[in-house]
C-alpha cells in the first residue's frame, strides 16, 4: 500500500467565469501600472489571492494498491485441434506458457478455453468478450493458442480501440508444411421421392500438396453402407453422381478418398449427404375374390388415406358359374389381368388378396410373376377365409414358395378372441396394441394352418392356431391373416378392437418402415456422446459386439448390454471428432449412422495450420507469432516496459506490457486556502494597499 499527494483545483465558479474575471482584473492591473497609481502591486496581489481562493486549490492524498498485469490466454479446443499430433502440441504449448507466467511475479494469467460453436471456431469473439471483462488498465496482452483456422476473424484494420492498445500474440499448434485432402459435398437435395434418381455434386480439395502431385484420386462411394462404385476424380473439379432412392426414410451417401502419405488427418477424407426419401403415394392393388362383409372395410380403410392410390377389383363370378349371363355384361370393364400382373405389376408397392381363390382368371404364369415381384422387393398381404384350405387355395399355385403358412384343411367357425403371442408382445407391429385383450371383440372364423420355420407368429386365434403370420421372401415381405373377420373390430362388435391400428402397422412393416424393423439398430447423438440401442426379439443375447467405424474409417468394437429386462441392448460411447460414424450389427446385418456436427462442417473442411487469418490482426497490435512445433521450449515470454512501439516480439520471444496500473483504496482531500485564513490574508493585503496610497497622498500635500 502506497500514498501519493496530488494538487487538485475544484473552482467555486465555472472556469469560464473565472477566466473572464481574470481577464478583467489583468486589464485593470495593467491600466493601473500605466498610470503609475500607488498601491497597484498590493491591489494586484489581492486580486490574485481572490482568484486563487475562487479556484479552490486542495491537496488530494491517495492510497494506492498495485494491480498485477493480466495476461489472457485463449486456447482453441475445437475438433480441428484434435487431429494428428495437435493434442500433444497444445498441451506442450500451454505447459510452457503456464510455467513462464508463474515465474513472473507481477503477472496474473487468465485462461479461457474455446469450444466449437455452431460447428465453427469462433475464437475472436470469445477473446473479445473476455477482454471486455478485464480491468482496462490491467490487461497487458493476449496469447492465442490455435491452429489459425478461425471462422470469425474480423477484417483488418481493427475497429476496436481497446484491442489495438494491447499486444495480441499467436502460438500456432501446427506446422508450416502440413498437407491435407478434404472431400466436400457442394450440392445435394435434402428430400426426394422414393424411386427417383437424385444427383449429388462432390469436390475434392488439396491443401499443402505441390501442384500436379494429386491431380487424380480415387473416390469410393457408398449408399447406406453398401459399396456403389469407385470413381476417378480430379482435384478442384466437381464430380456429379447419380443415386436411386431405394426406400423411404433417410438414405446415407458417403464419399471417401483413401488417405495419402503424409496427410494430416483422414477425418475429412469422407464427406456424406443424408437424403430423406418420402413416398409420393402408396400404390395398392386390392383383389377381392368374392363379395363379403369385410370387403367394404378394406376399401374404406385404404381410401381413407389420401396418400394411397387404390386399384380395387372384385371378382363377382367365376367362368365356371352356372349363369347364362355373358361375362362382358356382368362387369363394367374387363378384368385387366395381363395389364396388372404382367406389364405393370412392378408399379405397385403392395398387393392385397382378400379371400381370393382360384377361379381360372389368374393363370399360373401370373402367379409366378407375383412370386418374383415379392422376391425382388415387393409386398404381399393376404386375408383368408375358408377358401384357403380348399383345392382352389392360392397355396396350390406358384406363390406357395413365399407363403408363410401351409393349410391343414378345414376352418374353425367358433368365436374366439385374438391374442398376442410372446413374440407379438415384443414385435414392433403388435407390441403397442392395447393389452386389454379381454375388451377385444370376438372373431368367428379361423383357418387351420401350420407355419413355415422362418415365419413369425404374432397373434393366435381359435385353438391356438396361428392368426397373424409374417415372413420375408428374399428382398420382399409377406403377411398372412388366417381370418377374414377383421371387419368385426371395425364395426364395434363386442367393443371391437384396434383393427385400423393393426392393419396400418402391418402395411408399414410390409413397406419396410425403419421404426417397425424387428432387429432395429438406433443411434442417438447428444453433442459428442453417442448412445447405440439395438432392438432384438426373443433370441436376444445378454451382450453383443457390433462394429463401429469412425470418420477416419478406423474400426472399433462396441459392446451392447441388455437394457433392464426389455428386449433392447444399449451401448454408450464418447467421441472427439466431427463426421459420420457407422455401426454394423454382424448378426442381423442392420446398419445405423450417426452424424456428429453438421453435414457440411466448416471446422473440418480446412484443418491445416495457417496464419493468413490472424497475422494481419496480431501485427496491427504489435503482437508476434510462434510456430510451436518448430520453436518448442525455445520461445521466451517477457514482461516489461521500454519495448519499441507496436513491436512486442522478437525472433525467439514475445512480450506483454508493463502497465504499472493501480487501484485507489483510500482518498483524503485537504484545502490549501481555508476560507477564514484566506479572507484574513486578503484583508491585510488590501490594508497595505490603502496604507501605501495614504502615505503617497500625504507626501504630495
Amino acid at each position: 500500500m502506497q500514498q501519493y499527494m496530488t494538487l487538485n483545483f475544484v473552482p467555486l465558479l465555472p472556469w469560464q467565469a473565472l477566466a473572464v474575471l481574470g481577464m478583467l482584473a489583468f486589464v485593470l492591473f495593467v491600466l493601473a501600472l500605466l498610470r503609475r497609481a500607488r498601491g497597484t502591486w498590493w491591489r494586484g496581489l489581492a486580486l490574485a489571492l481572490v482568484f486563487l481562493v475562487l479556484s479552490n486549490p486542495s491537496v488530494m492524498q491517495e492510497q494506492r494498491e498495485a494491480i498485477k498485469d493480466t495476461v489472457l490466454i485463449v486456447t482453441d479446443n475445437t475438433p480441428s485441434e484434435k487431429v494428428g499430433q495437435r493434442p500433444a502440441l497444445v498441451a506442450g504449448a500451454m505447459d510452457n506458457i503456464r510455467k513462464q507466467l508463474e515465474a513472473l511475479p507481477d503477472v496474473e494469467p487468465v485462461y479461457l478455453t474455446v469450444e466449437a460453436q455452431e460447428d465453427e471456431t469462433r475464437l475472436w469473439s470469445a477473446m473479445r468478450e473476455a477482454v471486455l471483462e478485464q480491468e482496462e488498465n490491467a490487461l497487458a496482452g493476449v496469447i492465442l493458442v490455435t491452429d489459425g483456422q478461425v471462422h470469425d476473424a474480423p477484417a483488418a484494420p481493427l475497429e476496436d480501440e481497446r484491442l489495438k492498445n494491447i499486444p495480441i500474440h499467436t502460438v500456432y499448434t501446427g506446422g508450416k508444411d502440413e498437407k491435407d485432402i478434404s472431400v466436400i459435398v457442394t450440392q445435394a437435395p435434402r428430400y426426394a421421392l422414393t424411386g427417383d434418381t437424385v444427383t449429388v455434386t462432390v469436390r475434392i480439395d488439396a491443401q499443402g500438396y505441390p501442384k500436379g502431385q494429386t491431380e487424380k484420386l480415387r473416390l469410393d462411394v457408398m449408399q447406406d453402407g453398401d459399396p456403389v462404385g469407385v470413381f476417378p476424380v480430379v482435384i478442384g473439379e466437381e464430380r456429379k453422381l447419380s443415386f436411386k432412392m431405394e426406400h423411404a426414410g433417410d438414405t446415407v451417401l458417403s464419399f471417401t478418398v483413401p488417405r495419402l502419405e503424409g496427410e494430416l488427418t483422414a477425418a475429412n477424407n469422407t464427406a456424406f449427404s443424408i437424403i430423406r426419401a418420402v413416398r409420393d403415394r402408396l400404390r395398392v392393388l386390392l383383389v377381392s375374390g368374392k363379395p363379403h362383409a369385410g370387403e367394404r372395410t378394406w376399401r374404406n380403410l385404404l381410401n381413407s388415406d389420401p396418400a394411397v392410390d387404390l386399384v380395387h377389383f372384385t371378382i363377382l363370378r367365376s367362368p365356371q358359374a352356372l349363369d347364362p349371363t355373358p361375362s362382358h355384361e356382368l362387369s363394367l370393364i374387363a378384368f385387366p389381368t395381363h395389364e396388372l400382373f404382367q406389364r405393370k405389376i412392378k408399379n405397385f408397392d403392395l398387393i392385397v388378396f382378400d379371400r381370393y381363390h382360384l377361379q381360372g382368371i389368374l393363370q399360373g404364369f401370373y402367379m409366378r410373376n407375383i412370386r418374383e415381384y415379392v422376391k425382388n422387393g415387393g409386398a404381399l398381404l393376404m386375408a383368408s377365409g375358408d377358401e384357403y384350405g380348399g383345392e382352389s387355395s392360392l397355396y396350390q399355385t406358384g406363390v406357395r414358395d413365399i407363403l408363410p403358412a401351409r393349410p391343414l384343411g378345414g376352418t374353425i367357425e367358433n368365436g374366439f378372441i385374438p391374442e398376442k403371442t410372446e413374440l407379438g408382445n415384443v414385435h414392433p407391429v403388435t407390441e403397442r396394441l392395447t393389452d386389454k385383450q379381454q375388451a377385444w371383440g370376438r372373431w368367428f372364423r379361423q383357418v387351420k394352418a401350420e407355419v413355415a420355420p422362418t415365419s413369425r407368429v404374432l397373434m393366435t386365434g381359435a385353438e391356438k392356431y396361428p392368426l397373424l403370420v409374417l415372413d420375408k421372401a428374399e428382398k420382399g415381405r409377406v403377411a398372412w391373416l388366417a381370418s377374414d373377420h377383421t371387419w368385426l373390430w371395425a364395426r364395434g362388435l363386442e367393443h371391437g378392437g384396434p383393427q385400423k391400428e393393426l392393419l396400418r402397422r402391418l402395411v408399414h412393416w410390409l413397406m419396410k418402415e425403419p421404426e417397425l424393423e424387428e432387429n432395429r439398430l438406433v443411434v442417438s447423438v447428444n453433442g459428442f456422446d453417442l448412445t447405440v440401442r439395438r432392438r432384438a426379439l426373443l433370441d436376444v443375447d445378454e451382450n453383443i459386439d457390433i462394429a463401429m467405424f469412425t470418420p477416419e474409417q478406423e474400426q472399433k468394437t462396441l459392446t451392447l448390454r441388455r437394457e433392464d429386462m426389455r428386449r433392447w441392448q444399449r451401448g454408450d460411447v464418447s467421441v472427439d471428432q466431427y463426421g459420420l460414424y457407422r455401426f454394423e450389427d454382424p448378426t442381423s446385418g442392420q446398419k445405423a449412422f450417426a452424424v456428429v456436427g453438421r453435414i457440411d462442417v466448416p471446422e473440418m473442411q480446412q484443418v491445416i495450420a495457417t496464419n493468413e487469418k490472424l497475422a494481419p490482426l496480431t501485427a496491427e497490435t504489435g503482437g508476434g507469432e510462434v510456430w510451436y512445433r518448430e520453436a518448442g521450449q525455445g520461445f521466451e515470454l517477457r514482461h516489461g516496459a521500454g519495448f519499441a512501439k507496436l513491436k512486442y516480439y522478437g525472433d525467439d520471444w514475445i512480450a506483454v506490457k508493463k502497465n504499472e496500473a493501480y487501484r485507489v483504496t483510500g482518498l483524503k482531500s485537504f484545502p490549501l486556502l481555508p476560507p477564514f485564513g484566506a479572507m484574513l490574508v486578503i484583508a491585510l493585503v488590501m490594508m497595505m494597499a490603502w496604507y501605501r496610497e495614504g502615505r503617497s497622498g500625504r507626501r504630495q500635500s
